[in-house]
């Protein structure tokens, strides 16, 4: 990411320094336009035939410079595809585990209270029967009740 970002700071310089070059230029245009001096064009016409050179050349160079920073920053991904295939893939096993343990644990949890239900309507069901037929342990359970 720091390259990508040094490649878009350098050429962001780059291309500030051609836009300087080109208002100098426009300027230089326009003041060489107002001039009403005549001038020996014969001199001039080579300098600046060879500047206009060094400009395209230079605007050329920038060229296939950005050319090859798109292709970087278009092929440039932050994480491969297979990764993010995998942690979504994760993250969707992970949800269906919780919810497949949630509901285990609820209908384990409604088992239990109805076993637990069931068994202490046996156990007082079998207590009942057992004082019903010892006489002797009723009048013990009565006197521990009451001493409670």
């Amino acid at each position: 990411m720091t390259k990508i970002e040094q490649l878009a700071a350098l050429l962001v310089a780059e291309l500030k320094e051609f836009e300087k070059g080109i208002s100098k230029l426009e300027s230089l245009e326009t003041k060489i336009s107002d001039t009403k001096v005549e001038l020996n064009l014969k001199e001039l016409k080579p300098l600046l035939e060879a500047h206009e050179q060094s400009l395209n050349l230079s605007k050329k160079h920038q060229d296939s410079y950005l050319d090859r920073l798109q292709s970087i920053v278009k092929n440039a991904s932050f994480y491969p595809k297979w990764a993010i295939i995998s942690f979504m893939g994760m993250i969707i096993i992970c949800c269906l585990i919780s919810f497949y343990a949630y509901t285990v644990k609820i209908e384990t949890t409604e088992k239990e209270k109805i076993a637990y239900i069931k068994g202490e309507k046996t156990a007082t069901e079998y207590i009942n029967l057992y004082l019903s037929e010892n006489p002797k342990a009723l009048e013990q359970y009565k006197k521990w009740a009451e001493s409670k």
